[in-house]
């Protein structure tokens, strides 16, 4: 459905609807068919563990089969996700961002397989490593499926989003709400930011801090360099 200035409030919200729909019935159908892809998933998740993870009953092997496959749904299914709002707001934007849109979507959907990569290689491990040995000869530790999987989910996905500053500042910046100078302006007050994230994401050790704040700073650097070459362009 096409839109112009004279659409009334009732057809925006219709066809709002229709692409709501078109979401739904998208991630549902790519949520189904992550369902029998879901076991290789987790042995790839738990692959650095010598023995099997156990799980406490029936309920929390189904807990991981939904988990696993709406994590992997919605991945699948961002691209489509971002093309409908695309799709939607397309009247409202420039003529150079609507014919940037299939750059668009294709960073977006590599950038948050990079940053829940980064988070499952660099920090899950190293943090959990650190925290399990924190109970050495205190504690019985029995690490299970569930707890194990919130924990590897509850340090990536930050990260996938993390990783979609340069497509958000490069979007900003190309309908002119965001600039190079107020990035530099405030490169500071977001270098403490990032740093306070490491340290959140990070176990406790300066090693680990540092090499988790150098690729956030490099991922606010590229965004810097993004937004120049953008407003360069638009000049």
């Amino acid at each position: 459905m096409t839109r112009d200035q004279d659409q009334t409030v009732v057809e925006h919200l219709t066809e709002f609807r229709h692409r709501f729909v078109s979401v739904c019935v998208c991630f549902a159908l790519v949520f189904v068919a992550s369902f029998f892809f879901a076991p290789q998933v987790y042995a790839f998740l738990t692959s650095g563990f010598d023995q099997k993870l156990i799980v406490l009953g029936p309920d929390d092997i189904l807990w991981i089969y939904v988990q696993l496959s709406s994590i992997m749904a919605f991945t699948v299914s961002l691209p489509f996700m971002v093309y409908q709002i695309w799709a939607y707001v397309r009247p409202a934007l420039e003529e150079t961002s609507s014919r940037l849109v299939g750059i668009y979507i294709l960073a977006i959907f590599l950038c948050f397989i990079g940053g829940l990569a980064f988070g499952f290689v660099f920090v899950t491990p190293n943090l959990l490593r650190v925290l399990l040995s924190l109970g050495q000869g205190l504690f019985e530790t029995q690490l299970t499926a569930r707890n194990y999987l919130n924990f590897v989910l509850h340090t990536s996905l930050p990260l996938a989003l993390i990783f979609e500053m340069p497509v958000l500042v490069a979007f900003l910046t190309s309908l002119s709400i965001l600039s190079p100078t107020f990035l530099v302006n405030y490169r500071r007050y977001a270098y403490f930011i990032l740093l306070v994230l490491a340290v959140v994401l990070t176990p406790a050790d300066f090693i680990s801090d540092l090499a988790m704040t150098l690729p956030l700073i490099g991922i606010y650097e590229i965004s810097l360099l993004v937004s120049r070459i953008i407003s360069r362009k638009k000049k």
